[in-house]
């Protein structure tokens, strides 16, 4: 009997493994079935986007780009050629109203090439296992895209505004009012109103636009009633009057002094509606002008020690002086604060009519008693070019661009900005017209010159073994940078810029010297042992200028002439530099530099008149002479 039971349970096993080989058979050949299924689909549409995607209410789904972008074209033209409807439903049908908003008037254009990406993005991003279950969801379920578009926002907030100034009836209720002589009064007028929802209004305009669809939007006013109790508004008014009984508020910050009057504290009390109560607030943007006002009296900018070089040594010429700025939001809450504080009868007679201002130090970047710190103990290079034969504007630029570059410090991976370094560059900051090359032109512009200032720093740069990050020669030769050849560094603002990083473990001092016929810049850090290989320049590719130029001006008198530039020869020029420091190579690069053949231009006056030539003398004709 036992044996029987043990047989029939071997049997029932045996059975029950069938049945479970069967069904992993059948499983995983559905799972095949629907994976060469899914593959087919992913292939089919390969080149198209998947199936129900629509956007906005356009359907895109099962079609190629291009097919997409053109339907999406159509439409947004579509819907941009009429008018966007808004339709204002009153309870009395004679008065319904109807607004049209023109697509110009608001700015609104359909972006289909974006929308259309958008759509061939669905299953095809966010990585594999995303994009997997993308594909195999469109099959099934739609995947609706806002249209993407492009619109001034403003602009419709403002025309639905322009409509609530029309249809606005707004709500009278229990307000307060300042009547001078530090007491504010109960406004008692009470009238029902009613009021657009303009927010609404705008949201269902947006999204018609995304989903393409220019359909009429309807709206309606809504009921508003008085709800602010008279017990309430009392209760706001004697608040506020409290506020007012305490006078003036002092703001203090040790030896300075600040005055909030009545008057001043009065405009800063509003009283808002909320509900059943009349809620007790501050106005904002006067409280921010009142601590502005404050801010620009007490703040104070923190002043860097100057340096200079005496004797060869680094010294403090002018010593640093910290400095103070106001936390302006910290202010705007203790204001606020001590004139809450007013309302309660328990709070202290000082916090109600004094507020410690909170007051941080700055520290200047470049302290006086760091100095040693920085190791400005050697020369480590000096750049000098000449301007002999400037005018007196360029020379007056080169002095005002070497001050502004003068006392610079630079701190270890610095990077130095000609540009940035000299900051504006007009007439307010001392410059002169001078001539500059600009668009294959020389003409005359603020701080003509200046590139004088870029070159000489460019070589006391290169002559410290500096990183050199962006530096472009002049776009023709230019006498005052020769010889060398090739050795230039032209600025512009905004671009180009010559820029160097400091890769000096001390700081960089740079001072400025301009004497006589020449521009100097010495560089005062800590040697390290670097040395530093700069090329002979390499001369080659020689163009000649094409023939001079004449343009007639009438500015010139007849048969005058004057040159307004000269002619230069085409070259290039390549120089090899190298920065080494023991083993280490620090920077190895050749320069190159392209400049094309210039020519030279003349102004020449009209043609100088021609004398009229003197009326012909009439001759007799010649005496017949008879046959002979």
């Amino acid at each position: 009997m036992e044996k029987k039971l043990q047989k029939k349970e071997k049997l029932i096993e045996k059975s029950k493994k069938k049945l479970f080989k069967r069904i992993a058979l059948m499983a995983g050949s559905l799972l095949i079935l629907l994976l060469i299924i899914f593959a087919v689909y992913s292939v089919t549409y390969a080149k198209k986007s998947y199936l129900n995607i629509r956007v906005g209410s356009v359907d895109v789904g099962g079609l190629s780009k291009s097919s997409i972008e053109e339907i999406l074209k159509r439409e947004g033209e579509n819907f941009t050629s009429t008018p966007i409807i808004l339709e204002y439903k009153d309870s009395d049908s004679s008065k319904n109203m109807t607004y049209e908003i023109n697509s110009t008037e608001i700015g609104l254009v359909f972006e289909a090439d974006k929308s259309t990406d958008m759509a061939m993005a669905v299953g095809r991003q966010d990585g594999a296992i995303t994009s997997f279950w993308q594909q195999l969801k469109s099959i099934f379920v739609t995947r609706n895209i806002d249209a993407i578009y492009s619109i001034n926002k403003d602009a419709v907030k403002k025309f639905v505004s322009d409509i609530a100034l029309v249809l606005d009836h707004p709500e009278k209720d229990y307000a307060i009012e300042y009547g001078g002589n530090g007491k504010f009064n109960l406004i008692s007028e009470r009238v029902e109103g009613k009021r657009i929802n303009q927010e609404q209004i705008v949201t269902q305009v947006l999204k018609n636009i995304s989903q393409i669809r220019n359909i009429a939007i309807e709206f309606r006013v809504e009921e508003f009633v008085p709800r602010i109790s008279l017990e309430n508004a009392q209760k706001t008014i004697s608040s506020a009057n409290k506020i007012m009984a305490k006078g003036s508020l002092t703001l203090v910050h040790i030896d300075q002094s600040f005055e909030i009057d009545e008057d001043a504290i009065a405009g800063l009390i509003l009283a808002e509606p909320e509900g059943e109560n009349l809620k007790l607030v501050f106005d904002s943007e006067r409280l921010d002008t009142q601590v502005n006002v404050i801010a620009d009296a007490l703040n104070t900018e923190p002043q860097n020690a100057e340096l200079t070089v005496s004797a060869g040594k680094v010294e403090v010429f002018l010593q640093s002086r910290e400095g103070k700025k106001l936390d302006q939001a910290q202010t705007k809450i203790d204001i606020e604060n001590a004139l809450i504080s007013r309302i309660s009868e328990e709070s202290k007679e000082k916090l109600q009519k004094t507020v410690t201002l909170t007051v941080a130090t700055t520290k200047p970047e470049v302290h006086s008693e760091k100095i040693e710190s920085f190791g400005l103990k050697d020369l480590v290079s000096t750049g000098t070019t000449s301007f002999f034969g400037s005018p007196s504007n360029r020379i007056h630029n080169i002095s005002t661009g070497a001050d502004a570059i003068h006392g610079t410090l630079l701190a270890p991976g610095e990077v130095f900005s000609t540009i940035g370094t000299l900051g504006k560059i007009d007439g307010d900051s001392g410059y002169l017209e001078e001539l500059v090359i600009k668009q294959n032109r020389t003409v005359p512009e603020f701080g003509g010159g200046l590139c004088q200032v870029s070159t000489t720093l460019f070589r006391a740069a290169l002559n410290a073994g500096m990183e050199i990050i962006e530096r472009k020669n002049h776009k023709y030769r230019v006498s005052y940078y020769e010889p060398p050849v090739g050795m230039d560094a032209t600025i512009y603002d905004p671009s180009p810029d010559f820029r160097f990083t400091n890769n000096y473990a001390s700081h960089i001092l740079i001072q400025a010297i301009v004497k006589g016929n020449n521009i100097s810049f010495n560089f005062f850090g800590t040697k390290d042992g670097r040395v530093v290989e700069i090329g002979v320049p390499e001369v080659y590719d020689f163009v000649d200028p094409p023939s001079p130029m004449d343009i007639e001006s009438d500015t010139l008198q007849p048969g005058e002439r004057k040159r307004i530039e000269r002619g230069h020869q085409g070259a290039s020029a390549k120089f090899h530099y190298k920065v080494a420091r023991g083993e280490e190579i620090l920077q190895e690069k050749d320069f190159l530099s392209k400049y094309i053949p210039w020519q030279e231009r003349w102004l020449v006056g009209p043609p100088a008149d021609q004398p009229e030539p003197a009326p012909a003398t009439p001759v007799a004709p010649p005496a017949e002479v008879p046959a002979g």
